[in-house]
Order: structure tokens, then sequence, then C-alpha cells
């Protein structure tokens, strides 16, 4: 049988496998509402309203998206107005072209099986990695941030190669890549202290068990700015030298088949939000901590 759509993505047909033993003259859909002429039976009209409802989300979803959230606080949380400084983004560049986000909250390892499954339409914000472009497409940058080094006041640091750090102490969280360091680190020539998180990693430099910590610049400042008492924040700052850029992106499941659609829709959306200025308003607040709590 053909059933007939329309939705924001354009107007098509698709054709569900025959059922058995159901009769009927006219089967039409628009916007969500189906009328069904001269059914023939209660059991074939029950099988036909199943066939309806596996194909329903060709509809209704099409200007709704469910995306995997995380807790990465100022970027992602639950907790913070908008659900975090890039969950606003995505909502607003998604607002711009009309289509409705639901955020759930996943550990960052289950939100990725699930757009791996395609079990959610996808997930914020991810970099690209090639195991990733496996199974997902991703949008353009939501979000850029430097990773930088931070270390105590009272004992600065003279650098501008990570090899003049050699024979120091790095920090860096349970989980975390090496990045630029895993040279140094696996040759011995820097020394890594693991930390539970990025908070018992600010601990230990203000303990002097590590002499430096490389670290998201934001993520570190929201963190010093919420967690630590003025006074304390003070003795801890950054270098200006960025030992990594950064780029975090919407990754959508290539098991969905209108998801190449909608990232070329969130990307018109970001770009929207770039031209009207209201991207570089967020970012302001963002830097003036207004994502914060």
């Amino acid at each position: 049988m053909k059933v007939a759509t329309s939705g924001a993505l354009g107007s098509y047909v698709f054709t569900c496998q025959e059922i058995p033993n159901l009769m009927f003259h006219k089967c039409t859909c628009f916007n969500g509402l189906f009328r069904l002429a001269k059914v023939c039976s209660l059991p074939a009209l029950s099988r036909f309203l199943i066939c309806i409802l596996l194909q329903m989300p060709l509809v209704w979803s099409a200007d709704h998206i469910r995306l995997a959230n995380g807790e990465w606080a100022p970027y992602l949380s639950e907790k913070l107005p908008h659900a975090g400084y890039a969950s606003h983004i995505v909502t607003e560049a998604f607002k711009a072209v009309g289509v409705e986000v639901q955020y759930e909250f996943y550990p960052w390892a289950r939100a990725q099986e699930l757009v791996k499954a395609g079990a959610i339409d996808g997930s914020l914000v991810w970099s690209i990695s090639a195991e990733r472009e496996k199974f997902a497409l991703f949008s353009d940058p939501v979000i850029v941030d430097d990773e930088v080094v931070f270390y105590l006041r009272a004992k600065p640091l003279v650098w501008q190669r990570v090899e003049d750090l050699n024979g120091l102490v790095m920090g860096i969280p349970l989980g975390s890549k090496l990045g630029v360091w895993e040279a140094q680190v696996k040759s011995g020539a820097i020394r890594r202290e693991l930390t539970i998180d990025v908070h018992s990693g600010f601990l230990q430099l203000l303990a002097r068990r590590i002499d430096f910590f490389p670290l998201v610049k934001s993520v570190g400042l929201h963190l010093l700015r919420n967690k630590f008492p003025p006074d304390v924040a003070e003795r801890i700052t950054y270098s200006s030298i960025v030992t990594e850029r950064r780029e975090y992106r919407l990754m959508l499941s290539r098991q969905l088949p209108r998801n190449a659609e909608l990232v070329k829709r969130f990307n018109e959306g970001l770009a929207k939000l770039q031209s009207n200025g209201k991207l570089a308003k967020m970012e302001k607040d963002y830097y003036a901590g207004r994502y914060d709590n």
C-alpha cells in the first residue's frame, strides 16, 4: 500500500509491505492526520495502524530533533541556564530554521552509543574523529576553544615549546587524551599525574603536587569562578600560549536518513546567528559568566 505524506522536508510517498486481509479503498496523510475508508475488519485495521505508527516519525519529527546532552559546564549542563552555552547556541541555530530541540541527558559513552545505533538523532558537542565519522555526520563548529597551561602565579613557567617543560609534572584528568604532550609523556621527559577530574587537578596544583595543568581555557576559568573562593582562584593563572585549538560540533547519526538534511539546516541556522549578531551577544554573555548558574 502507499501512504502519501507531507512535511517540512517535502512531500513524498512511501510504501508499507502489504498487510494480509486488509481491504480498503484509500489512505491519506496530511500534517499527521490519517483517513481510512472502507476498512473491512478490526484486526486488519489494527495491523494497518501499526504500520502507520512505524512511519509517523517521517511526518511529525521533520521539525523536531532529539539530542543527547551531557555534563560539561559551562558548555553543557542540565543545571545551567539554557542547558549551558553550547546548548543555547544549538537551540537558537535550529530555532532560526524552524526546528525544535529536545535534550535528553546521558553519560558521554552512552550518548555516543545511542547516536551510533540511531536510537537518538544526535548529540552535542563533539570533536571529529575518524572512528566517529563512520557512524555520524558533523556540523560546522559550534564552539572553538583553546587548550592552555594553568600554573601557580608563585611558581611561574617560562616556556615557548613543549620541550621547555621537560622534567616537570603535568596533571591530566582521567580519560583525557594527551594530545601534544603524548611524545614527552611516553618518553618520560614529562611525568604525568592522573587526577579524578578538573577540580581535583586544581587542588593538586594548589598543593604543588603537579607543576602545570593543560586544560581548555574556558572550562578552567568557569571552574575557578564557581568552585574556589576568589582569593584562592587568584593564585592560579594560565599561559598565553595555545597548545591546541579544538573545534566542537553537533554530531548526528548516519542511521537516520533525514539527518543529512538536518545538518544542512543547522549550518544555515548557525550562519544566521553569526550574521545577525546574536552569536556575538551570546559569546559576550558567556565570558561575562552569565551561563555559570
